[in-house]
């Protein structure tokens, strides 16, 4: 296999036989604007590798947007819950199609990516969400290559931008505490107290099921979730299998519950068959599911009246719920479980704030336990 090189003004350019059409007759591979023969002659070195690997693909002709619709259409929407596909199509067409879209595949590089990351910085958007632009960009470009569009990823050889590293704000006892009194008998008590003293999920939460209460044994089980998409409210499975997980309550979410559903069932004789029951733990006085975003502005009022309490978002609340556990000496493992993370290294990176002074305490706590039993040894 040999290319063939001329000097087309003041660029070089190589031709190739590539093999033959499903005609039987010769193709050939014609690249240009090498700007010295050496250069063309490298390229077509590299070009004759891959045919030889079998790892030549011919380049396509569609554009970013094109692939992309036809990737999400028929590939990530069977299989994606359908709250990620809905925040997918979000990021896909507000920032990487109108930025990209109209390039095509094989000429999509990784300085135009990288300079899109950049512009995306440059706008506003935190660390953290262009890094998930890049993790979908990435993906979708990973499944061009393994159905042979592209013959590698340009995401591959881009460096998005590193994670912000910014502590979870949270609140101690005192201040998770001051705030269940504040809301004892507000409507969403149960959502708040749930998020506080077990780490579930806001859509974990409004998902709960009566039959998923294991109020004797003080257990609950994690088997659906509750979002928001472009269709509207939607019960779906658990983020991830890992989710899907057992949840032991502490005695004072075990009594809240039991007067909790002893209310709501008043609630449904009073409403008879007007009451729409979907055996739902928390829900609207008609039995509906409640909307996220009912609970989340009750929420910020109630921090607005609470008295001084600091603002957080409701995710907080989880992040309150890991953090007192972890400063209390739970092991970590246990943590994990509870929040229903796929392995303790990912609680170990979000809360590592918080395992510094876990360690002070823990080389105290050894360093006194060496120094009892030398005090022992020497005694004896």
């Amino acid at each position: 296999m040999k290319g063939y090189f001329r000097k087309r003004g003041k660029t070089w350019s190589f031709t190739l036989d590539i093999g033959k059409d499903s005609n039987g007759r010769r193709k050939q591979k014609t690249k240009g604007g090498y700007k010295t023969k050496k250069i063309a002659e490298e390229a077509c070195a590299e070009l004759i590798s891959q045919l030889r690997r079998g790892e030549y693909v011919e380049p396509s002709k569609n554009t970013l947007a094109q692939y992309l619709n036809e990737w999400i259409n028929s590939s990530v929407k069977q299989t994606l819950r359908a709250t990620t596909l809905d925040t997918y199509r979000i990021v896909l067409e507000k920032h990487i199609i109108p930025e990209l879209g109209q390039i095509r595949l094989s000429e999509l590089t990784p300085i135009i990516i990288q300079n899109f990351y950049t512009k995306k910085l440059g706008e506003g958007f935190s660390n953290d969400y262009v890094r998930y632009m890049h993790s979908i960009l990435r993906k979708s470009l990973n499944q061009a290559f393994q159905w042979q569009i592209i013959s590698k990823n340009p995401c591959e050889h881009v460096s998005p931008p590193k994670p912000s590293g910014k502590e979870k704000p949270t609140w101690d006892i005192e201040e998770a505490n001051r705030f269940l009194i504040h809301v004892e008998n507000e409507k969403y008590y149960i959502p708040y107290l749930l998020a506080i003293h077990t780490g579930m999920r806001q859509g974990e939460i409004l998902g709960l099921r009566w039959k998923d209460c294991d109020l004797i044994r003080g257990v609950i089980r994690i088997q659906q979730t509750l979002g928001r998409t472009s269709a509207g409210l939607m019960f779906q499975e658990p983020k991830t299998k890992g989710s899907k997980r057992n949840i032991t309550c502490t005695n004072e979410v075990v009594t809240a519950l039991k007067k909790h559903r002893a209310k709501q069932n008043q609630q449904k004789l009073l409403l008879g068959i007007t009451y729409k029951d979907q055996d739902l733990v928390n829900c609207t006085v008609e039995g509906k599911p409640i909307n996220p975003r009912n609970l989340i502005r009750h929420f910020h009022r109630m921090i607005d009246t609470s008295g001084g309490i600091p603002k957080v978002r409701f995710h907080d609340l989880r992040h309150t719920h890991a953090s007192i556990m972890l400063q209390l000496g739970e092991h970590p493992k246990i943590v994990s479980e509870r929040l229903g993370h796929s392995r303790t290294s990912i609680t170990l990176d979000i809360y590592s704030h918080v395992i510094p002074n876990l360690q002070i305490d823990a080389a105290k706590k050894f360093g006194d336990a060496m120094k009892r039993n030398g005090t022992e040894n020497s005694k004896s």
